[in-house]
């Protein structure tokens, strides 16, 4: 019993569901606990973008666009771009900053201040004193008159040196003192990445300026596309350092001020150090840093030769900033950083006090996946326009200080102002993003949209991800295990494609990103495997089948058994036996020479063998003159009763035909014997010779009836049990009740006569 459950274990439809949940488990330990899939995941996220819905517009009339209206996008966004008409009208880039400064007075100078923009944001890098001190004084003045312009500062990875890193942390702390402080970051602070140079703008711009923000994004590492925005920065500023041997248990470090400490490797990667220390953690910590960082050598004598080494940690003093695109969000709920609380890995949520608080999804680095809303914009109006692009140039102006004789309004009210470079060659801004390449200041205008649309990407809880792959790996296991390749590969690929369609249906309508590489590749390979499974094994198993079966049955019963292969073991089972025999044998042997007698008995037992094969009957064996042979297996029939007597009473007609061919020495008369029971049918010999044969009492009855005709001068003969199930069928006659050799109980017999016409 153990063997056939393995048997049965190992068939292609069993073991087939085996390798599904194998690769289901591997694949989600794989996604869910490394970052394996990381590439190929990014590729299906920018695949769900390629086939997002956007809004359409059309033209009314020559020059004339109309731009319908998409909730997905926020309509107070607005880009002014340093377009190819702003170079045209101003001359080669950067411009004098007297023209910047126009800009931010044409929009601060408007009679109706109730129509002002919300925030004024320049993508414009003032690091240097300009030519003219003039044009500083002028844009700095222009910054303070405005009070809502918010400039830039970029986190470098090293520092530019100690002389110019103090100069720009000076002109940062403008920033800091006017923007304050996250009020709360969570544990994982430490493990964010650490920036260690920045770059900022003059302190007279800085001093002046409403808001500020890191210009910085993050570009995907295998393939440099932008596909995420960091919400919250890192600067880590170096403000001691420690050499190994004095470190002890208990040493004191602030963490609660976010200072920390670190050592580097000999790659250049950082590691933090665990607080607080023991004794046990710093012989441990002692053991890795002098085995993995690089020495700090000494020459204590100044002989040119190093005399000693040693390992050094360093003491950080961790600073966080936002991304230009969360600040100006903030600013646009009238919220500040002390209304953040931020917890990396999870999510950053803002505090509001009047409506529900804003929860943000990020990632282990504070970043969020930027939700594009359409691809790249051209300054042109003829041209597709994800978001409103108005040119540099028509803003710019000189607008007196008489109130007076300003605008009464800009058709900027409430709005998000973002100015920057939109003309290819004039800045290094162009990235590269999911629709191609984008200008930065589209870039950040992306960013800011997915904030205050809120339409910000989630993932699907671990458990029900988990239950989604698991069944859609299962099923296409069972598909491949149940079903023909014929059929199973078209519906595979059904599902493959049905699959991307529907999570690029909830991507789309609902920002649902659901992880497709994770069930597309544990489908694939359960596919792939299952069907090389059946070939290796089916395969096998169909030619054991052939081998076996190939000279008991007919072909189209052996097609059938190739798909549905029988039980090759010894099992119970209801079946009707067929023994069949020549009258007078050995007086026919007699007269006829051995050739003769061969060829006249084949001739006899091919029409009787085609007979049985004809109606789905298996041969058993030929005794000399005797056939054996059976109905009901290795494929099981309901109607083997009916199969046997048809069989009976087409071999009677045959013979007749065949007697009226052949010489009246060479007639033949034979004997059949017919009984239904249940009988022993398998494999049954030795492990190096084998046949397929039957067993039990029921087979020995079928054996005496055939003999018994000879008593009643019959040719066909039926048991009981073969009768009551036929009886209905067949033309029969009652013949007597009988009591055979090594069977108590009598048994009526009966003559098969003729069909029921």
């Amino acid at each position: 019993m153990p063997v056939k459950k393995y048997r049965r274990l190992l068939k292609t439809r069993n073991f087939g569901l085996c390798i599904g949940l194998i690769y289901a488990l591997l694949f989600c330990l794989l996604g869910f606990t490394t970052g394996f899939f990381s590439d190929m995941e990014t590729k299906i996220l920018d695949s769900f973008f390629t086939v997002k819905d956007f809004s359409t517009r059309s033209s009314i009339q020559k020059g004339l666009w109309l731009n319908e209206e998409n909730k997905k996008i926020n309509p107070d966004i607005l880009i002014v771009g340093v377009d190819i008409k702003a170079l045209q009208k101003f001359g080669s880039w950067p411009f004098p900053r007297g023209v910047h400064a126009d800009l931010v007075n044409s929009f601060s100078r408007i009679s109706n201040q109730n129509e002002r923009e919300k925030a004024l944001f320049l993508d414009i890098f003032f690091i240097d004193e300009a030519g003219s001190s003039i044009d500083d004084s002028r844009l700095a003045r222009s910054f303070s008159e405005s009070g809502r312009v918010f400039l830039e500062s970029i986190l470098e990875t090293f520092p530019a040196g100690e002389d110019i890193e103090q100069e720009m942390l000076y002109r940062q702390s403008f920033l800091n003192d006017k923007n304050g402080n996250f009020s709360f970051i969570g544990k994982g602070w430490k493990s964010l990445f650490p920036y260690w140079g920045i770059q900022t703008n003059l302190a007279s711009f800085n001093s002046n300026i409403h808001g500020f923000g890191s210009a910085n994004i993050t570009n995907d590492s295998l393939d440099n596309i932008v596909r995420r925005q960091p919400l919250v920065l890192k600067y880590s500023q170096l403000i001691d350092e420690l050499v190994l041997e004095d470190l002890e248990p208990g040493y004191p470090v602030d963490e609660s001020s976010f200072k920390r400490l670190s050592w580097l490797d000999i790659n250049g990667a950082e590691h933090q150090i665990e607080l607080p220390l023991t004794m046990k953690s710093i012989v441990k910590l002692k053991k890795e840093i002098t085995k993995k960082a690089p020495p700090l050598m000494y020459d204590s004598n100044d002989d040119g030769t190093p005399d000693s080494e040693t390992r050094v940690i360093e003491i950080f003093q961790d600073y966080f900033m936002p991304s230009i695109a969360f600040s100006l969000a903030l600013e646009y709920w009238g919220a500040s950083l002390d209304d953040c609380k931020v917890f990396p890995g999870k999510e950053i949520r803002i505090l509001r006090k009047t409506k529900d608080d804003i929860v943000i999804p990020v990632d282990n680095q504070c970043a969020m996946i930027i939700n594009y809303a359409g691809g790249p914009s051209f300054s042109a109006a003829e041209g597709h326009q994800t978001f409103p692009v108005r040119s540099y140039a028509g803003y710019v102006r000189q607008t007196p200080e008489d109130i007076n004789e300003w605008p009464q309004t800009r058709a900027v009210a409430d709005k998000i102002i973002l100015v920057g470079a939109f003309e290819k060659g004039m800045a290094e801004d162009e990235k590269q993003t999911p629709y191609g390449m984008m200008f930065g200041i589209e870039i950040h205008a992306n960013s800011l949209n997915t904030l205050l649309t809120q339409r910000f990407i989630t993932r699907p809880s671990v458990p029900l991800s988990l239950i989604l792959f698991f069944s859609l790996i299962m099923l296409i296991a069972f598909i491949a295990a149940r079903m023909k390749n014929l059929w199973s590969l078209p519906l595979t690929i059904f599902i493959f494609l049905i699959v991307f369609l529907i999570f690029s249906y909830f991507f789309n309508a609902h920002n649902l990103l659901i992880n497709y590489s994770i069930p597309f590749l544990g489908m694939f390979f359960s596919y792939i495997t299952i069907v090389l499974y059946r070939a290796s094994t089916e395969e096998r198993e169909k030619r054991k089948i052939k081998l076996m079966f190939g000279k008991y049955v007919s072909p189209e019963v052996v097609a059938q058994m190739l798909d549905n292969p029988p039980e090759l073991g010894g099992v119970d089972r209801e079946l009707t036996v067929f023994f069949s025999d020549i009258r007078g044998f050995t007086s026919l042997s007699e007269t006829l020479t051995p050739q003769e007698l061969v060829k006249h008995l084949n001739e006899y037992l091919s029409a009787m063998t085609d007979i049985i094969l004809a109606t789905g009957g298996t041969l058993d064996k030929y005794v000399g003159d005797e056939i054996m042979c059976f109905w009901g297996a290795p494929l099981e029939v309901q109607d083997h009763a009916s199969r046997a007597c048809t069989c009976a009473l087409l071999q009677k007609q045959k013979l007749k035909e065949l007697n009226a061919t052949w010489p009246a020495e060479k007639k033949l008369a034979i004997g059949i014997g017919l009984n239904t029971g249940v009988m022993t049918v398998g494999n049954m010999g030795s492990t190096g010779r084998m046949n397929y044969t039957l067993m039990g009492d029921n087979v020995n009855l079928g054996a005496r009836l055939e003999g018994t005709n000879k008593v009643y001068g019959t040719m066909i003969i039926v048991s009981e049990y073969t009768y009551a199930l036929v009886k209905d069928e067949f033309i029969f006659r009652e013949l007597d009740i009988i009591r055979v050799k090594g069977k108590n109980k009598p048994v009526v017999i009966y003559e098969l006569v003729d069909f029921i016409s």
